[in-house]
């Protein structure tokens, strides 16, 4: 098989018979159905999420997690309630979310502008609040499973923040 450039003729040399193989070895995701295209989605999304929020992947993925957990844990307990399912229930859990992805972005952005400019004073509070609001938030969040829960198995809305409340009180006797 005679092949018209010298690329080819090395790619041949390695035992590729086109462009298109050699190609296909390089994003072997891309020969199946979907999973090319979500490659390249968590490729694509990987790398803003770490500069913008200052997340790693696995972090993301877990607050990502918490906070649909919430959502499935408020449906749920909203249906224990027999409360109807509204869109705009649905719209302010959207917009807490918007607001906490970029009370994150800004906080964490500002703290990777100043240290660039290299004023290590703003640099540090900026990434000392990312951290800070990251952990409260998760925190809210965990809080507000825990009454979602609570209501789902018949208990009082506070029966397990109760709880930890106990806990934390007894660690400190």
């Amino acid at each position: 098989m005679v092949m018209g450039s010298w690329f080819e003729r090395i790619l041949h040399d390695y035992g590729y018979k086109s462009i298109g193989a050699f190609l296909s070895s390089l994003a072997p995701s891309s020969k199946y159905n979907g999973i090319g295209f979500l490659s390249f989605g968590i490729s694509a999304t990987a790398v803003p999420v770490e500069k913008w929020l200052g997340l790693d992947w696995a972090a993301f993925v877990a607050l990502l997690l918490v906070l649909l957990f919430e959502l499935v844990s408020g449906v749920w307990a909203s249906a224990v309630r027999k409360e109807p399912l509204s869109s705009k229930k649905l719209s302010r859990f959207t917009l807490k979310v918007a607001s906490y992805l970029i009370i994150m972005a800004v906080t964490n952005l500002m703290a990777i502008s100043y240290a660039r400019s290299h004023k290590s004073l703003p640099a540090t509070v900026f990434d000392w609040m990312n951290s800070f609001l990251v952990i409260q938030i998760v925190l809210e969040q965990v809080v507000s499973i825990l009454e979602n829960v609570a209501e789902i198995s018949g208990k009082p809305k506070t029966h397990w923040i109760s709880k930890l409340q106990e806990k934390i009180e007894s660690f400190w006797k």
